[in-house]
């Protein structure tokens, strides 16, 4: 059945930030969620995440609410990369990391610990569990939430059914060889069976990794289809305000993306 998202609607402050959007996502699939500042993106994940209970419609995983589930369930089976995380303590990154794991049952300290340590290996950060998460740059604190949301979502299947795993602008604070490394993890979780719906401003990333692309303007759902189809039409150039030109590089598996500067600069 995989993720259903039906008519959703968020209000805040007495004004309509999410309009009846609607989408079906199945196992297998990476969704890259695009659309300017304010277009109701990070709300929209909200919603699906659980974190937020929409005004109008449901979000489903595999039939179930995902508003009503027990928090306990819900972490089983979809895990959250937030825009950003404030730790007030001391935690060193293993312990950070090792949060992940407290839904996890049945493992041992040793089991734990080799977790933890596959994890960061991951995220290209082997050997920084004993350092300080605060002393940390922006984007290694970025990539340590990101081993932990790894610990917690665990394989991409289980019981034969597709775990979520939601990214909120995991590349944000990345230099360009870890937003790749980044997105790639979430790629492999997609082609492993998983459900990836991630929010990315860079519209190239979303391009070349995602199966779909989710366009929100202004809290609608403006656009829903395979990259390369969205590419065609004016429609990216409408939604974002500004000419775009696409390139077919020679060898390139997807197009690029660029403004068009020429027309924008003076």
């Amino acid at each position: 059945m995989g993720l259903e998202i039906d008519d959703v609607g968020v209000v805040a402050g007495g004004r309509a930030i999410l309009h009846k959007v609607t989408a079906r996502i199945g196992a297998g699939t990476m969704v890259a969620v695009i659309g300017p500042n304010g277009a109701g993106k990070s709300t929209l994940v909200k919603a699906i995440s659980g974190e937020r209970r929409p005004a109008l419609g449901r979000v489903r995983l595999h039939g179930d609410d995902v508003s009503t589930l027990a928090p306990a369930d819900l972490a089983t089976q979809r895990a959250v990369l937030p825009q950003a995380t404030s730790i007030a303590f001391p935690f060193t990154v293993f312990e950070i990391v090792g949060l992940g794991l407290r839904q996890r049952a049945g493992m041992d300290a040793a089991a734990r610990r080799q977790e933890v340590q596959r994890a960061l290996a991951a995220v290209d950060l082997e050997g920084f569990g004993e350092r300080l998460y605060q002393r940390l740059s922006g984007g290694e604190q970025q990539r340590v939430q990101l081993a932990r949301v790894l610990c917690q979502i665990g394989k991409p299947v289980k019981d034969g059914r597709a775990k979520l795993l939601i990214l909120d602008e995991p590349t944000s604070s990345l230099d360009v060889r870890h937003q790749i490394a980044v997105l790639s993890i979430a790629r492999r979780f997609a082609d492993g069976g998983g459900i990836v719906v991630a929010v990315l401003h860079d519209l190239n990333l979303a391009v070349s990794f995602s199966d779909r692309l989710m366009v929100l303007q202004r809290g609608r759902l403006v656009a829903d289809g395979a990259p390369e189809e969205l590419l065609e039409g004016p429609m990216l150039a409408e939604t974002f305000g500004t000419g775009m030109v696409i390139m077919k590089p020679p060898g390139w598996a997807r197009p690029a993306v660029l403004p068009d500067l020429p027309r924008i600069l003076p």
